[in-house]
């Protein structure tokens, strides 16, 4: 299994060659039994369109995602989840936004949402129901996530 580095500590598993072509999500749940609140974080990577829940050093789910368009780029850097809402509604669009973690003042989160394969979002980290409820169930408010280009 081919494996590429982001950085330290952050390894990306991938599944053959075309893994990230497609909308594969990939879950460990051995690792995901060890997570804890000050053991996870979230990676998400802005040219893949693919997000992964790291436990410690460990992949536990690699997942596709849907970031925002070039008019509404989602921001790079370093975040915290500030809050989490199973039914959340945006006050901007006026739009539904079920498993939303609130990562700036500004609206921009991950939820739940229509996952494509090139930027479609107004730059939220819009993600499958099937990777968004166990993501949810996992971090805490507080969980570090850092997008990368």
């Amino acid at each position: 299994m081919p494996m590429t580095s982001y950085g330290p500590r952050t390894r990306v598993v991938v599944a053959g060659v075309d893994y990230t072509e497609v909308h594969d999500e990939w879950m460990n749940q051995d690792i995901m039994k060890k997570a804890t609140s000050g053991n996870t974080h979230v990676v998400i990577s802005r040219a893949r369109q693919r997000g992964q829940l790291m436990v410690g050093d460990e992949v536990a789910m690699d997942f596709p995602v849907c970031l925002g368009m070039p008019s509404h780029r989602t921001p790079v850097g370093n975040f915290r989840i500030t809050e989490k809402a199973v039914h959340h509604v945006s006050n901007l669009y006026d739009a539904s936004m079920p498993y939303f973690m609130r990562l700036t003042d500004g609206g921009i989160g991950m939820h739940v949402g229509p996952v494509f394969m090139t930027p479609q979002s107004h730059g939220c980290i819009r993600m499958t129901r099937s990777s968004c409820v166990p993501l949810f169930k996992t971090v805490k408010v507080g969980t570090p996530v850092k997008i990368v280009p």
